[in-house]
């Protein structure tokens, strides 16, 4: 059993967060995933804690493109090496100090085969900017989806007290 929850912005037309909270088989209920968009900062007051040198990924996808922003990686754009494995696209550093595969779940859920051509990098500001073309038939779907979304009134914050969680 798995819940989503997706953010769209009308202005964008556009998902600009996706989330998934999935149970296991014992209904044990897991931390939120995050697919698109990134998640919030944690505010917990452990001890131990992430450094800020430890680079994150995160998904923010425009029209078009399935689009990943990872930082900070500080190396040249030489250094990276950025290939199509297994249906993921690997992010890989010559120094061997960085490793990341990324999935497109929603490729994944149509189907759909990763093809290299389609993948795009750059870097600038110790970011590395990966893309990947949105195949027709996918945008095909996403503009279906966003024309069902427009009949719906949206909910702005604070409207949702009649709501009853289950």
């Amino acid at each position: 059993l798995a819940m989503e929850v997706v953010e769209y912005k009308q202005w964008y037309q556009r998902r600009v967060r996706g989330k998934w909270k999935k149970s296991s088989a014992i209904g044990k209920k897991s931390e939120w995933e995050y697919e698109v968009g990134a998640p919030p900062i944690s505010q917990k007051s452990d001890l131990l804690w992430e450094s800020s040198n430890t680079p994150k990924a995160f998904r923010q996808d425009s029209k078009t493109h399935f689009s990943w922003r990872i930082q900070p990686l500080p190396w040249p754009m030489s250094n990276y090496k950025i290939s199509v494995e297994d249906n993921s696209i690997v992010v890989r550093t010559e120094n061997k100090k960085y490793f990341k595969k990324l999935r497109i779940e929603d490729m994944d859920r149509y189907k759909l085969p990763l093809l290299s051509r389609h993948v795009n990098c750059a870097h600038a500001n110790n970011t590395l900017m990966i893309s990947y073309e949105k195949p027709p038939n996918v945008l095909q779907l996403e503009q279906e989806v966003y024309s069902e979304l427009c009949k719906v009134k949206p909910i702005q914050e604070g409207e949702m007290e009649g709501c009853k969680q289950q």
